[in-house]
């Protein structure tokens, strides 16, 4: 049965009550060195410890991008920012990915809530194929699957460009003109401060 928005619980907060994110893992220690030639890794303990149970409703959903290489620590990070993982969705890609042991052709989706928080639309299936663009750019496709499942206002951490969506969201990133603040989490305003920083 779908939920609607009179059976949401209020939002006296103001804070977010869906987040996505898409952390820049390090895991560089398990033989995966691609992604930093691309944008600043984070480790573990640094992902863990941001506020986003903060920036988050007491009421609310969490979407955590994760690869294979990341699929325990995923967990690891819903449960420290304050949500328990409900359900992974994978994003199946078709082509053929790097690996040591098994050619990695999927990324996950965590889907995590915390609080009462329903699920509008019951009938997603717990996979998406979608076609692989540029490096870790996530697909398009996920920002409708998000909004027909969770409520807004959302947030995107760690965005890298606007959501093509006309839904209420916000955004935080060092790629990106951030809409909010991260206590203990800065980024350049721009991506040209980005470049001029090195």
């Amino acid at each position: 049965m779908n939920q609607n928005s009179s059976n949401w619980p209020s939002n006296p907060s103001g804070r977010f009550r869906t987040v996505l994110a898409d952390p820049p893992w390090d895991i560089q220690q398990q033989g995966e060195r691609g992604a930093a030639r691309h944008y600043n890794l984070m480790s573990l303990e640094r992902i863990k410890a941001m506020p986003v149970g903060d920036l988050a409703a007491p009421d609310a959903h969490l979407w955590l991008w994760v690869t294979n290489a990341t699929l325990r620590d995923g967990y690891d990070v819903a449960e420290a920012w304050g949500f328990t993982v409900r359900s992974p969705l994978t994003w199946i890609k078709f082509r053929m990915g790097l690996g040591k042991y098994l050619r990695n052709s999927t990324e996950h989706l965590l889907f995590a809530t915390r609080g009462r928080a329903p699920v509008n639309f019951r009938s997603q299936p717990t996979w998406i194929n979608a076609p692989v663009q540029e490096h870790s750019r996530k697909p398009d496709e996920q920002y409708a699957v998000i909004e027909r499942i969770s409520h807004g206002p959302y947030l995107e951490l760690f965005a890298r460009r606007r959501p093509p969506s006309n839904a209420d969201w916000s955004v935080w990133g060092n790629e990106i003109n951030s809409d909010i603040s991260v206590p203990g989490y800065p980024v350049p305003s721009y991506r040209s401060e980005v470049d001029d920083c090195g």
